[in-house]
């Protein structure tokens, strides 16, 4: 069902992330006509974020507009972080029209048609101007192996609660397989850690390594380095590694291997 075309704006913004919320701002202050379209929550990455998550860059360097970002600590959660960006678009009164989702762009440098859908149908909005700010979180690295889309896995982090008292398969060597490791094991889970190269990456941060690095010599975590995955069971993972090939009993597997940008619309 088609629900109308919207008027034509100067600037289009597609995704309500840090990045396209700043655009917008900014926008708003040259005096521009825009409007900012997005599939999901505003900053609907940072909702994804595990539930406890504490952000690496302090509050200045995450505000947006000139609004303080103010908290009590140094560095700001997930929760503070959806509170600001919130309190950013009622500040800014920006348009943004959350759950709409872009599915094309056609025209010209100031003649664009913008496809969008909703909850009630399709939409179509013209612009003079279009800003693709979508991020890379939605489209995960895949391991292209069998059994990956099975329900007992994930590529996204949420929290080590569902895996009390099971065993869970983290694979990467990341920060985000430290962590979701770490917190898995104080959630009470056994943990496996799987990683093709034959340590952690260089990028990890220095005051995460040695606490993961802690737990895997006390045994309180497993780790499978040099080693690949085959396959995904309803039960286990099979690895290709130093000892050949193994299965690792696994109710829960958490595949940490980060995200690439999504260029569809780019390239449409």
């Amino acid at each position: 069902m088609t629900v109308g075309e919207k008027s034509a704006v100067d600037l289009l913004i597609v995704g309500a992330g840090p990045c396209g919320l700043a655009a917008a701002i900014s926008a708003r202050a040259a005096g521009l006509n825009a409007v900012v379209l997005d599939a999901g929550a505003v900053v609907s990455t940072i909702q994804a974020y595990p539930t406890y998550a504490t952000f690496f860059s302090t509050a200045p360097k995450l505000a947006l507009g000139g609004l303080p970002f103010v908290i009590a600590g140094d560095k700001p959660t997930r929760r503070d972080a959806l509170a600001y960006y919130r309190a950013v678009v009622a500040h800014f009164e920006l348009p943004v029209h959350q759950y709409e989702r872009v599915t094309g762009i056609e025209g010209r440098a100031g003649a664009f048609i913008v496809h969008s859908t909703t909850a009630a149908g399709d939409r179509r909005t013209g612009a003079r101007a279009v800003i693709v700010a979508t991020g890379y979180f939605g489209s995960p690295n895949r391991l292209g192996v069998p059994g990956e889309d099975l329900p007992h896995v994930t590529h996204v982090y949420r929290e080590g609660h569902e895996s009390f008292q099971r065993r869970a398969l983290v694979v990467g060597g990341g920060n985000s397989a430290a962590e979701a490791a770490l917190d898995l094991w104080r959630s009470g889970a056994e943990v496996t850690l799987a990683h093709f190269g034959p340590t952690w990456d260089k990028r990890i941060k220095p005051w995460v390594l040695p606490d993961v690095e802690n737990r895997m010599k006390e045994g309180a975590i497993s780790a499978r380095w040099n080693s690949r995955v085959a396959e995904i069971l309803p039960d286990a993972v099979v690895l290709d590694g130093p000892r050949g090939r193994e299965r690792v009993h696994a109710d829960r597997v958490y595949i940490m291997t980060g995200f690439a940008p999504n260029v569809e619309l780019l390239r449409s």
